[in-house]
């Protein structure tokens, strides 16, 4: 009899682990929460050269603010989860654990939120027995975030123990403790993490996080968990909108410059099986290709010198000094990429860093 214990790694590893069967309970896995990779962020790397030419944009000298709506802002129309009370029980627990983590790295608390798509994963997994941040709809988290009413950023992991074969004879199976498999799991991601490269851990000790999705499914018999974390620090007069071959975006940012707009694009999702996404490159994710960045149009006057290919430049970019935003692009070479997800990411510089405010995505067919 081995005892069990809440494994990590890389997709080898994990699948090395799954192909185990014990009476005891023994798997337990942990999925890698984002990297950044497709659409990382960065600000536009480019130089202007004063003067030289006279810019033919429609940058202008007047208050920004003046043609900047003032609100209210916008409230998206979605169902949080609401979960039971053996579920409320064992959330609270677990946000009990990540706070206490938190906070012994000097890290802020988090506070819990009600974005569904944590809690709709959770229960994808647990009923088509699968770990992986990928969905049997082929969705990816900021996806499933976006669709329920998110408008931040949010940063995922994942987390699954117990049965992983539908047709395995239950009763050769012990009995699970969610609350002891729930700390076993959050100990794992925090402490040993080294195999999936303290991804995380790091997830959850990031300073800028403010809330918390948890999604919870389990029985006697297996377990499933997501920790999503969230950031919201962009306010919507209007949020990111493609009509015809325009992007137009409005609001307000609290956190940070704005430095551009970046635009990453997935293909369109397709469904995927449980066994599919346990075999497959499903364990994690980025924000898929990054076609592209809305910068600013340079002062009357002025040019871009040696711009990049990826670069467009606005045709309306307003700002004020308290962060409120309106922006317009044409982006028909991006939308040349034809039919997918498209996700809009506010980049902004922090201190000398460029962070990702949002991950916002708008479904094209």
């Amino acid at each position: 009899m081995i005892n069990g214990k809440a494994h990590l790694g890389g997709l080898l590893t994990l699948w090395e682990h799954a192909k185990l069967t014990y009476l005891k309970l023994l798997f337990a896995v942990i999925a890698g929460c984002c990297l950044l990779n497709g659409c990382s962020p960065m600000a536009a790397n480019t130089t202007i050269e004063i003067p030289i030419q006279v810019s033919s944009s429609t940058s202008t000298t007047e208050d920004p603010s003046k043609f900047i709506s003032s609100g209210p802002f916008y409230t998206p129309n979605a169902t949080p989860f609401s979960p039971s009370n053996t579920q409320i029980e064992l959330i609270q627990y677990m946000l009990g654990l990540i706070n206490a983590d938190r906070q012994a790295a000097g890290m802020n608390p988090v506070i819990l939120s009600y974005n569904a798509a944590a809690q709709k994963h959770a229960q994808d997994m647990f009923e088509s027995y699968y770990w992986a941040h990928w969905g049997t709809d082929g969705l990816k988290p900021y996806m499933r975030y976006t669709l329920e009413g998110g408008l931040g950023y949010d940063r995922e992991n994942v987390g699954y123990t117990g049965i992983i074969d539908q047709e395995a004879n239950r009763e050769n199976y012990a009995d699970i403790d969610p609350i002891e498999e729930i700390r076993n799991l959050e100990n794992e991601m925090v402490n040993n993490d080294a195999r999936s490269n303290w991804g995380h851990r790091d997830n959850i000790l990031y300073k800028f996080h403010q809330k918390v999705n948890i999604g919870l499914a389990f029985d006697k018999k297996h377990l499933a968990l997501v920790q999503q974390f969230e950031g919201r620090y962009v306010d919507y007069y209007q949020p990111p909108a493609i009509t015809g071959n325009s992007l137009f975006l409005s609001g307000k940012i609290s956190l940070g410059k704005l430095s551009n707009i970046s635009i990453c694009q997935d293909s369109d999702p397709q469904p995927i099986t449980g066994s599919g996404l346990i075999n497959g490159p499903y364990h994690s994710y980025d924000l898929g290709n990054r076609l592209g960045y809305i910068i600013s149009p340079p002062p009357p006057g002025q040019y871009y010198k040696n711009l990049p290919v990826e670069a467009i430049q606005a045709k309306k970019w307003y700002t004020t000094q308290s962060g409120q935003f309106l922006i317009e692009a044409d982006i028909s070479p991006i939308l040349a990429a034809g039919k997918g997800v498209y996700t809009i990411v506010i980049v902004t510089e922090v201190d000398g860093v460029c962070i990702n405010l949002t991950n916002y995505s708008i479904f094209i067919k």
